[in-house]
């Protein structure tokens, strides 16, 4: 089913929205709640709230791309999840050393308006495959196995582009006076 098609069930208040939601992106969204809480019944547990969520946004907002909000809900849920169970994060910590640690919770950093805008700014300008290779990581939080399988490339490859795209961040960041 089409997600406006699952949108507009959601206006309609029809239950089969979240059925068609579970089935068209339950196993994606598991996958990210796992990769930050790795713990099975928490991720279940985290897709579960981001539903209850979902249903309870829509109405009266309408996301441009269910998809895209689904991530962001779960991703908000799994790191809120996470904190609450422990005060480090698995792979902000890659980004910790140029990006300052807002009393322990990188998370508010990440979705700062100004960071946000930066990072946007970086991203338009990589390649789509560094595109690719830093949204992996950073968003969906994949191993480094997992994003050299996803992309068929070499890890060597794949721990090269996110070291030279974090030094190239961190010169972004620097030149736009953004305190580091």
């Amino acid at each position: 089913m089409e997600d406006d098609a699952i949108i507009e069930k959601l206006f309609c208040r029809d239950e089969e929205a979240l059925t068609e939601t579970e089935d068209k992106y339950g196993p994606m969204c598991r996958k990210i709640a796992y990769s930050i809480l790795v713990d099975y019944e928490d991720a279940n547990e985290c897709v579960n709230t981001a539903f209850y969520k979902l249903w309870n946004a829509v109405p009266p907002a309408r996301p441009l791309s269910l998809k895209a909000y689904l991530c962001k809900v779960v991703r908000s849920v799994a790191f809120s999840m996470r904190k609450k169970n422990s005060s480090a994060e698995v792979y902000l910590t890659e980004l910790s050393d140029f990006i300052p640690d807002d009393n322990g919770d990188a998370q508010k950093i990440i979705d700062s308006a100004m960071l946000t805008v930066y990072l946007n700014e970086f991203l338009k300008s990589q390649k789509d495959v560094n595109r690719r290779v830093f949204i992996l990581r950073y968003y969906y939080n994949l191993s480094i196995d997992e994003i050299s399988a996803s992309l068929r490339v070499k890890s060597a490859t794949v721990k090269t582009k996110l070291f030279r795209m974090r030094e190239e961040l961190k010169k972004l960041l620097e030149s736009n006076d953004y305190k580091i």
